[in-house]
C-alpha cells in the first residue's frame, strides 16, 4: 500500500508538474528565443554591411563612431532601467536559479531582448546564446506566476526556461540538458533532469516548427563536417599538445577577464557607467571600419559564429591576420564583459579557442600534420577552450559532437578537453563563470552583514517536499539538511540526500543568509507552515564567530 501511496504521490507532484511545467515554459522560450535570435542574426548582417561600406568611405566611418557614441548612451539608459542585464547573461542567470540573486523577470526580459539588440547592431564581440539564456530564465519566472504555480516550483521552471534557451540558441538540446546539471547546479538530480529534458524537447520542438514554416533548414551551429578528417592513433600527440596550448590560452584569457573586472572596479571605479559604455562602444566601431591589407576589421567584431566557421578553411587566413585577430578578440571580449555591455561570453569565448586552434593547426601542418586535419584541430580547440575556462569538460565533449553533427573524432575531442581541464585544475585558475557571479553576488550584497542559523522544521501534510528525496528539493541558497529525524525518534544523517521526507519528519537545516525572513518564507513554501513559530538556535556573524543566541525557526 505504501509503494502504491508514493506512486500516486510522484505521479501527482513530479511527473505531471514536470510535464506540464516544462511543456509551457518550453515553447514559449523556444518561440520567443527563435525570433529573438532570428532579429539578432538579421541585425548582424545589417551592421556588416555598414562596416563594409565604411571601411572604403572615411566620412561614412567617422559617421560610423559617432554613431555608437550615442547608442551607447541609449544602452546605458536602458541598463539603469534594467541593471540586471548588466555583463553576460549566463552567470546570471545561473545565480538566480541557485537562489542567489534576485531579477524582475518582465523588466529583465524586456531590457536583455533590446540592450542585446543594440550591442549585435553596433558589433560588440558578444553573442546571443548567454542573453538567450537569461530571457529563458526570465520567461520561466513569468511562467511561475501562473494561478496554479506552486511557489516552489519557482526554480525549477527557470531552470528549464534556462537550458531551453540555450538549446535553441545553439541547435545543441543534449547540451541544453547538461547545462543545468554540470554548470547551473552542478548537481544531478531526478527533478531538475526531468524539468531540464521536459523544456528543452519542447523548446527545441517549438523553434524546428518555426524554422519550418519559415523555410529554413535544420543545420548545426558550425556547419563544418564535411571538413573535418578523421584522427587516427599515430595523431594522438596532435590532441595532447593541443590540450596543453589551449589549456594556457583559457587560464590567461580567464586570468585577462578578472584583471579586467578588478580595473573597472578599482582605479577605474570613479569613471560613469556611460562613459564606459561609449569607450567600449566606439572602439568597436574603430575597429570595425579599419581594413589592411587582408585584414577586416568586421571579422574582429561580433559573436564569432561565423569567424568559426571561416577559420575552419586553411587557406582563408594568413599566420598574421589570425594572430591579429586573436590579440583583438582576446582583449575586447575582456573589455566588453568587464564594462558591464549586455551580451554573452559563450561563442565569443569558443572564437578565442578557434583562432589560437588554427594558429596551432598550421604549426602542426609544418611539424607534419596531415593538413586535412586542420579543421579538426580548430573544432577540437574550441571545444577544450571552453571546457577548461568554465570547467565543464563533459558539456563541451557533448557540445562538439551536437555543433558538428560529426562523431568520428570523439575519443580525441576527450583527450583534448581532458589535458587542458586537467592543466587548469593543477594550476588553480578558477572557472570563468564562477568569478563573474561572485562579483554580482558581491554588488548585490554590498553593505549587507549575513548570519549562519539552524533551523528546526516539521514536515506539514501540504508540503511541496512530501515524497521528495532530499536532493531533488532545491533549498534557499547556502541551505544544508544537517539531519532527519522520522517518527521512530531517531537522528538520520543523509549526506547522499537519498531520504525521502515523510509527513511529520523533523527536518533540521543550517543555512547562511542576508534575509532571515526571505529564507523563512522559502522554508515554508518547502515544508509547510509551521503551526508555532519558537525561536530555535543561534546565529553566528561570520566575522566575529560569536554565537548569538535567538533566531527564527519552528518546532
Amino acid at each position: 500500500m505504501q509503494k502504491r501511496t508514493d506512486y500516486k504521490n510522484y505521479f501527482k507532484n513530479v511527473f505531471v508538474p514536470v510535464l506540464v511545467y516544462g511543456a509551457f515554459t518550453g515553447l514559449l522560450v523556444g518561440t520567443i528565443v527563435f525570433f529573438f535570435k532570428w532579429v539578432a542574426e538579421w541585425l548582424t548582417e545589417k551592421s556588416i554591411e555598414i562596416y563594409h561600406i565604411a571601411q572604403s568611405n572615411p566620412w561614412i566611418a567617422v559617421a560610423v563612431v559617432a554613431a555608437a557614441a550615442a547608442v551607447a548612451f541609449l544602452a546605458y539608459l536602458l541598463q539603469r532601467w534594467a541593471p540586471e542585464t548588466m555583463g553576460g547573461g549566463i552567470p546570471r542567470a545561473e545565480g538566480v536559479l541557485r537562489g542567489i540573486l534576485t531579477f524582475r523577470w518582465l523588466r529583465t526580459g524586456i531590457a536583455v531582448i533590446v540592450n542585446s539588440w543594440i550591442s549585435f547592431f553596433m558589433g560588440l564581440p558578444l553573442g546571443s546564446e548567454g542573453p538567450s539564456v537569461l530571457l529563458g530564465t526570465a520567461i520561466g519566472g513569468g511562467t511561475c506566476k501562473l494561478p496554479l504555480s506552486h511557489d516552489s516550483w519557482d526554480r525549477y521552471i527557470m531552470t528549464g526556461g534556462a537550458c531551453a534557451g540555450f538549446a535553441v540558441a545553439t541547435s545543441a538540446p543534449v547540451t541544453g540538458i547538461l547545462f543545468a546539471l554540470e554548470e547551473a547546479h552542478k548537481r544531478f538530480t531526478p527533478m531538475i533532469f526531468l524539468m531540464a529534458m521536459s523544456s528543452v524537447l519542447f523548446g527545441v520542438t517549438a523553434s524546428n516548427l518555426w524554422s519550418m514554416l519559415l523555410g529554413h533548414d535544420p543545420a548545426p551551429l558550425f556547419n563544418v563536417g564535411a571538413l573535418m578528417g578523421s584522427f587516427e592513433m599515430k595523431d594522438i600527440w596532435v590532441p595532447l599538445l593541443l590540450g596543453a596550448v589551449i589549456a594556457a590560452v583559457a587560464c590567461g584569457y580567464n586570468v585577462v577577464v578578472f584583471a579586467m573586472g578588478k580595473l573597472w572596479g578599482g582605479k577605474l571605479k570613479k569613471v560613469p557607467q556611460w562613459a564606459k559604455f561609449i569607450i567600449v562602444f566606439a572602439l568597436t566601431a574603430i575597429i570595425g571600419v579599419i581594413a589592411v591589407g587582408n585584414f577586416n576589421g568586421a571579422d574582429a567584431l561580433f559573436g564569432g559564429g561565423g569567424l568559426i566557421v571561416k577559420l575552419t578553411v586553411y587557406e582563408q587566413f594568413s599566420w598574421a591576420v589570425i594572430f591579429v585577430l586573436l590579440l583583438i578578440r582576446f582583449f575586447m571580449i575582456a573589455f566588453s564583459t568587464s564594462s558591464g555591455a549586455t551580451g554573452g561570453v559563450f561563442i565569443p569565448m569558443l572564437s578565442i579557442g578557434a583562432l589560437a586552434g588554427a594558429l596551432c593547426g598550421k604549426l602542426f601542418v609544418v611539424m607534419g600534420m596531415d593538413d586535412s586535419l586542420y579543421a579538426t584541430v580548430v573544432m577540437l580547440s574550441m571545444s577544450a577552450f571552453m571546457g577548461a575556462a568554465t570547467r565543464a569538460p563533459l558539456t563541451a565533449l557533448v557540445f562538439m559532437v551536437e555543433c558538428t553533427w560529426s562523431f568520428n573524432n570523439l575519443f580525441y575531442v576527450g583527450i583534448t578537453v581532458f589535458t587542458s581541464y586537467l592543466i587548469c585544475e593543477l594550476v588553480k585558475v578558477e572557472p570563468l563563470y564562477d568569478v563573474l557571479l561572485e562579483r554580482m553576488i558581491e554588488q548585490q550584497n554590498r553593505g549587507k552583514t549575513h548570519q549562519i542559523v539552524e533551523l528546526a522544521y516539521v514536515v506539514q501534510s501540504t508540503a511541496f517536499a512530501v515524497g521528495k528525496s532530499i536532493r531533488d528539493v532545491l533549498w534557499p541558497a547556502n541551505t544544508k539538511v544537517t539531519h532527519v529525524e522520522a517518527g521512530d525518534n531517531v537522528k538520520r544523517m543523509d549526506d547522499d540526500g537519498e531520504k525521502k521526507i515523510r509527513v511529520g519528519d523533523k527536518v533540521t537545516l543550517i543555512t547562511q543568509t542576508y534575509d532571515l525572513a526571505a529564507t523563512c518564507r522559502e522554508l515554508d513554501d518547502i515544508l509547510g507552515m509551521q503551526p508555532e513559530k519558537t525561536a530555535s538556535s543561534a546565529d553566528v556573524q561570520d566575522d566575529t564567530d560569536k554565537e548569538q543566541k535567538g533566531g527564527n525557526g519552528a518546532e
